[in-house]
């Protein structure tokens, strides 16, 4: 026979506690900066995001997160017998160092090979490398205001709480902060010496006096 407390529970229109799907699609939360995490789309990856602020998630080549763009299928090319191919000659003009490359010149009707081409290019020659978009985004506009401002610092204030306590033990220990320090009475919180010499200069350049 069920028990009451067991037949009440089949009946609960509350869900039963399971693992929990949701945590497995947690939603990005961007907290360093305002400004990305306003311009954050929680549908696109980080990478998809970075590439639409305008920035890039790493220096060398992406890894994933990008969707690949799909190219019609071709049919298949007959490919005539490869012609031997002979040493490509180093000329002494040329640097040591240098990158020689060969283009293959191929039939457009049959797919053969008609000649190779041979094409040299030195260290000089300027190297095509991947770099940034050069067009700027809103975003990144942004963040370069933001940086130009440079980093606020927060001046913390004394309270006068703490002004009343450092004139105390000011007008009951001048200068000596060791005896400030094993004052039990005044130091409840049992400050450092260091840290009431600190607390007292700083309190003393606002212009307080015991």
């Amino acid at each position: 026979m069920v028990s009451v407390r067991r037949r009440r529970k089949q009946k609960s229109s509350l869900p039963k506690v399971t693992r929990r799907q949701n945590d497995k699609q947690r939603k990005t939360r961007i907290k360093s900066n305002a400004i990305i995490a306003a311009n954050w789309d929680e549908k696109l990856t980080l990478s998809q995001n970075y590439k639409k602020l305008g920035l890039t998630s790493k220096l060398s080549r992406p890894t994933g997160g990008i969707q690949k763009e799909l190219k019609p299928a071709t049919a298949a090319v007959p490919v005539a017998p490869a012609a031997p191919t002979r040493a490509l000659e180093s000329d002494a003009t040329v640097p040591s160092n240098a990158v020689t490359e060969a283009k293959i010149i191929r039939d457009a009707e049959t797919g053969a090979i008609i000649r190779i081409e041979e094409v040299k290019r030195t260290e000089f020659d300027e190297i095509q490398t991947p770099h940034a978009p050069s067009a700027t985004t809103d975003v990144v506009r942004q963040l370069e205001e933001y940086a130009a401002r440079g980093e606020r610092k927060h001046v913390r204030l004394q309270s006068e709480r703490e002004d009343s306590w450092i004139g105390e033990l000011v007008k009951k220990h001048g200068d000596d902060y060791e005896a400030m320090m094993k004052d039990r009475k005044l130091n409840v919180w049992q400050q450092s010496a260091g840290d009431i010499r600190r607390r007292v200069e700083k309190w003393r350049k606002r212009g307080g006096s015991a």
